[in-house]
C-alpha cells in the first residue's frame, strides 16, 4: 500500500518521479529476499506503473482536460523553473486556470483555443482560430512598425 501511494504521488513529477518511486521497493526486495526478488519487483513495477503512466494516463489527461501532451510538457518546464519541485508537481493544475483565464478574454482567446487543440473537433473552428491568431500577430507587427516610424 505504501509503495503504491508513493508511486501515485511521485507520478506527478513528470520524468524522474517514476525512477524515484522505483528505488525503495526494489532495494527493499533485494535486502529481504535477494536479487531474484528485486528483479521481479523491478520488472513488475516497470510493466504496471510504466504502462499506466506512459499509455493510459496521458490519454485520459489529454481527453478529459482537453490539452495536448506538448502543452503538459511545456507547462512542466515553465512551472518547474518558476516554482521548483512544487511547480513540477502542480504544473497541470496551475496551467488549467491560466488557460481558462485566457479563454475568457478577447485577445488571448484564439491562442487558448489553439493550446487546447488535441486533434479532435471540427477543422473549421481550428482554422478560424488559427486565422485569428495570425491576424492578432499581424496587428502586433503592424503596430510595432507604426511606432518605430513615428
Amino acid at each position: 500500500m505504501l509503495w503504491g501511494l508513493l508511486a501515485w504521488f511521485m507520478g506527478y513529477i513528470h520524468s524522474i518521479g517514476f525512477i524515484i518511486s522505483l528505488i525503495p521497493p526494489v532495494v527493499m526486495a533485494y535486502l529481504q529476499n535477494g536479487l531474484q526478488s528485486a528483479l521481479v519487483v523491478l520488472v513488475g513495477y516497470i510493466l504496471i506503473n510504466g504502462g499506466v503512466q506512459n499509455l493510459i494516463q496521458p490519454k485520459l489527461m489529454g481527453s478529459r482536460l482537453s490539452i495536448s501532451p506538448v502543452v503538459v510538457f511545456i507547462s512542466l518546464l515553465v512551472w518547474g523553473y518558476l516554482l521548483g519541485g512544487i511547480g513540477a508537481i502542480l504544473a497541470v493544475p496551475l496551467t488549467i486556470p491560466v488557460l481558462i483565464i485566457m479563454e475568457n478574454f478577447e485577445v488571448p482567446h484564439p491562442l487558448a483555443v489553439l493550446i487546447r487543440y488535441t486533434g479532435e473537433g471540427r477543422q473549421e473552428d481550428v482554422q478560424k482560430m488559427a486565422d485569428s491568431v495570425k491576424a492578432f500577430f499581424g496587428k502586433m507587427k503592424g503596430t510595432s512598425t507604426k511606432d518605430s516610424q513615428s
